[in-house]
């Protein structure tokens, strides 16, 4: 018994030790996500980009990212190596890249980013099947935190001639951490998780009752892409002679993404509801982001970044939750992650064909706008019964 006992308590250590790491793996993608928007002052400069070639990296990059959430197979361990491998690489071309290889470059290092994200949430949701609403939140949380972190941490490399110390820096982490996934995590832990919840995806689900979420998702998903990463450059363009203060207002909207995911993780959340926090939240991001648009000094802007950022944070796990009520697939992440790719892309666009940013920041405040004109269609769809299991006789 007591060998028993001490097998049971070693497989524990090991798997808390894995989480640790994992966990510590997923907050570093989120630092890698924001990296391109923190980063763009300087890259658009060194490369000679205009806001329309700067829309288009993001939307490589987030293009990517979804292709790589909707390429995880089964075997998460082996995608995770193959995602960790990718961004090694890419991370490691970013340092000798030019102009016209910065493309693809950015796109294989947001396909890189979306294998390692979606791989690490589901292996944390088999792992742990039994806490996994409770799971989604915590590590939302340590994605922001780390996207957070990341706003602060790369402020010193936007005074460098040359960003390569920090490529360099992420090719290090990346390959300690694929060292890691190759030595220690094996697949097949939770077998029986997996199974059970592969039974539960191959339920039919009404596409109506997935349709509106998925398009909240995506809008939620678009405006946080959007902001994040063109508020540095927005900053910088009202008020040039800040230079080493133009990532504040990018740093504030993490804090307020990371405050809000904080603060609706906890019992709160059952106290206001989720429908009522959904629509609390919408009308805060689009107010927000009118504030953004209509301000004339980096005071106005700062402030409702942040307010921007605690009204968008809950939305994506809100929805995310529903969503995977009524159909536990990775195909879910992907087609969410679109929004990432397309709004960032359409807000250089638009700012490129009226000559200023104000008016590509239209895109992620149509987006809150929109999303809000189909809350009552997604309150529908979101009280739909969720498939249950047939049953057998």
């Amino acid at each position: 018994m007591n060998q028993v006992g001490s097998a049971l308590q070693s497989r524990s250590s090991r798997r808390t030790l894995s989480s640790l790491v994992l966990g510590t793996g997923f907050g570093l993608t989120g630092a890698g996500t924001v990296m391109l928007g923190v980063m763009l002052p300087a890259l658009a400069q060194i490369w000679g980009l205009r806001d329309d070639s700067s829309g288009l990296l993001f939307f490589l990059q987030f293009v990517g990212s979804s292709l790589g959430a909707i390429l995880t197979g089964r075997n998460h361990v082996r995608t995770l190596r193959m995602g960790y491998g990718l961004l090694v690489v890419a991370s490691c071309a970013l340092a000798f890249t030019g102009r016209e290889l910065s493309f693809v470059v950015f796109f294989c290092f947001g396909l890189g980013l979306g294998m390692a994200m979606t791989s690490t949430s589901l292996l944390f949701s088999e792992r742990y099947a039994d806490n996994r609403a409770a799971l989604l939140e915590r590590i939302n949380f340590a994605w922001s935190a780390g996207a957070l972190s990341g706003t602060v941490l790369f402020l010193p490399f936007l005074r460098l001639a040359n960003p390569r110390p920090l490529f360099f820096a992420f090719a290090a982490i990346f390959l300690l951490l694929l060292v890691w996934v190759l030595i220690r995590e094996r697949s097949g832990e939770a077998r029986a998780q997996m199974e059970k919840g592969v039974a539960q995806a191959q339920q039919f689900v009404p596409l109506r009752w997935l349709l509106p979420l998925l398009a909240l998702a995506i809008g939620s998903i678009g405006i946080e892409s959007s902001l994040s990463g063109w508020l540095t450059t927005y900053s910088h363009r009202t008020d040039p002679r800040t230079a080493m203060g133009v990532t504040l207002a990018t740093s504030l909207f993490w804090l307020g993404m990371v405050f809000g995911r904080l603060v609706f993780s906890t019992r709160l959340l059952g106290i206001v509801g989720r429908h009522s926090l959904l629509r609390m939240a919408l009308w805060g991001a689009a107010i927000s982001v009118t504030l953004i648009i209509a301000a004339s000094g980096l005071a106005l802007i700062r402030v409702a970044a942040g307010l921007a950022g605690f009204c968008v944070g809950p939305l994506y796990p809100l929805l995310l939750s529903f969503l995977l009520e009524r159909s536990p697939r990775g195909w879910i992440l992907g087609i969410s992650g679109t929004g990432a790719a397309l709004f960032p892309w359409l807000t250089g666009l638009l700012s490129e064909h009226y000559g200023s940013l104000r008016y590509g920041l239209g895109a992620p405040w149509g987006a809150a706008l929109l999303m809000i004109l189909l809350l009552p269609i997604c309150f529908r769809a979101a009280e739909a019964p969720a498939p249950r299991t047939a049953s057998h006789t």
